[in-house]
């Protein structure tokens, strides 16, 4: 996997940029390593029910697959509410959904990482997540990121070796977990451009899992409808795939779904909300007529 994009030296800026603005200097956090996330707005210990309504509609918006040190995965928070994003995490690996179990394994290049503690997006706001440094992100685009992964402003859950993104494709997947539940629950989800299969989507129906709560059964995923599609090209190096379309009317919205509020991120059109035509990144910034 190939880098998303860089970050700034500062740290991350917990609110995230507004909409029409570009992204704000990062600051220095103290998070610390590990899999535990704090559970303040969960659900109750032992449950696996959806949680956190208000951050259903976070939405993955715009993502970069090189050059290395431009690549970057940017996401918008399109409600009325700051959401806390201190259990939210942002993977390209498949096996993303064996959290709650430890660690998963991951393949080289591939990363799992959590937002850190503090962290907030506001209404109408975006954050930018580089994969490369803040020095290099702020090199190709004139601007810092909100977050870097190497400059470590997010909190490495699963790495194997230097995390990036792969140029011919990858799957960019927002996901929250309490640290406490037995499952995850994706956010959003979109397989870039035109991964192989090992890049793709792994399925997680039926698979069973026990985080570190005190109930005693284990719970299992829903089906997943996976119809989501791979892009029909890939974008150039240099240019970006952005988000035109919101969720509604493009994806299952049963309430049975494995998404936060019971969607089922894996039923999206991606050919209706995303572009097929490919343009400079815009980091910081809302796609326009998106909202």
């Amino acid at each position: 996997m190939r880098v998303l994009a860089v970050a700034l030296v500062l740290a991350a800026c917990a609110t995230g940029a507004r909409l029409d603005e570009a992204p704000d200097a990062a600051r220095p956090d103290g998070s610390t390593a590990g899999i535990d996330a704090p559970a303040a707005d969960d659900a109750p210990v032992g449950s696996d029910a959806p949680i956190a309504p208000s951050g259903a509609a976070l939405l993955i918006t715009e993502v970069v697959l090189a050059p290395s040190t431009g690549e970057y995965i940017e996401i918008a928070n399109p409600t009325s509410q700051t959401v806390d994003l201190s259990t939210y995490y942002l993977a390209d690996s498949g096996g993303y959904f064996r959290l709650p179990a430890g660690p998963p394994a991951v393949d080289v290049n591939d990363f799992v990482v959590r937002f850190p503690a503090g962290a907030t997006i506001a209404p109408g706001a975006v954050v930018t997540v580089a994969l490369d440094t803040a020095a290099n992100f702020q090199l190709v685009y004139g601007a810092a990121p909100t977050f870097s992964i190497a400059s470590a402003t997010m909190t490495s859950i699963a790495a194997n070796g230097v995390g990036t993104l792969t140029n011919a494709g990858e799957l960019a997947v927002l996901f929250q977990w309490s640290g406490q539940a037995d499952l995850v629950r994706d956010v959003d989800l979109v397989l870039v451009g035109v991964p192989s299969a090992t890049n793709g989507l792994v399925d997680k129906s039926a698979q069973a899992f026990d985080g570190p709560d005190s109930d005693s059964a284990t719970s299992a995923y829903g089906p997943d409808a996976r119809t989501i599609a791979a892009q029909a090209t890939t974008p150039a190096s240099g240019k970006s795939t952005k988000r035109v379309a919101l969720e509604t009317g493009h994806e299952s919205q049963t309430g049975s779904g494995n998404g936060i509020v019971g969607d089922d991120e894996t039923s999206e059109d991606t050919a209706s909300t995303w572009d097929t035509v490919y343009s400079v990144p815009t980091p910081g910034v809302l796609p326009a007529g998106l909202l």
